[in-house]
């Protein structure tokens, strides 16, 4: 008797140890993407972090805004502030900052408002000021827009970028190819369909103002933000689906 309850407990341990080990694999496997846009010197850049349960960076990478490649990011000491370390020599020396609203607890990436430190490289030293955009949680190994796609993270952003240059350019052709017709259009409270190439030429300075240009070249094309399988470029200037831009929001101005 006393061995068959010495074994039942034996199995009822041995399913428990299981099921927690899973459960902690199940945690590690989900991580925070933490997103920021700002300024090195003169020069602008985005960031996103991965950072684990505890609140530890475990890697993530930066880019500029004028070329947006990747650049990889390996997290040193953490503490009161991050260090981040890039392969070509550079260095970020990072805090949190906060609003004012956290009434004193120590500052992290769940109550802070951005990150401002410096980065440094050999003798070259330049002020760093970042502000916070997103925060998801996600398993490590998800695409960036699976929510929305099917296809690579690479071949949807590029889609996407070449709208964005196409806008820049006033290359009204090429921005066509990349819309997922009919386009809506939203200005002052009030929206619109646009069917086809031929209407967004017509209409063309209507829906790309100069207020519009303005925030779509402050937009910065990669890691953007995604909600309800749409992916949203800059502020809300526009929003993309899998097959190409679905809105237009035409700011006042």
């Amino acid at each position: 008797m006393n061995r068959n309850r010495r074994s039942g407990l034996a199995h009822l341990i041995a399913a428990f140890i299981v099921i927690l080990m899973a459960g902690i694999a199940h945690a590690e496997a989900i991580i925070h993407r933490e997103t920021f846009i700002g300024m090195v010197g003169q020069s602008r850049i985005g960031m996103t972090l991965l950072v684990n349960a505890t609140g530890t960076v475990t890697g993530g990478h930066y880019f500029y805004a004028n070329d947006l490649k990747d650049i990889p990011l390996e997290a040193g000491t953490q503490g009161s502030g991050i260090i981040l370390f890039d392969p070509e020599g550079g260095q970020f020396a990072l805090r949190f900052k906060g609003n004012g609203s956290e009434a004193g607890k120590p500052l992290d990436f769940h109550n802070s408002v951005g990150m401002e430190g410096r980065w440094m490289k050999n003798d070259s030293s330049y002020p760093v000021n970042l502000q916070m955009q997103q925060s998801s949680q996600r398993p490590a190994n998800a695409r960036w827009y699976e929510d929305v796609t099917s296809e690579s993270d690479a071949a949807f952003e590029a889609r996407v970028q070449n709208f964005y240059k196409a806008v820049l350019a006033g290359d009204r052709s090429t921005a066509a190819r990349y819309v997922d017709f009919p386009l809506r259009v939203n200005h002052s409270g009030k929206g619109r369909l646009v069917k086809t190439a031929a209407q967004l030429s017509a209409e063309w300075d209507q829906i790309f103002t100069p207020a519009c240009i303005d925030a779509f070249r402050n937009a910065m094309p990669h890691d953007m933000f995604v909600r309800n399988g749409q992916v949203m470029l800059g502020d809300g200037v526009a929003w993309f689906g899998p097959r190409g831009a679905q809105v237009v929001n035409v700011p006042q101005g």
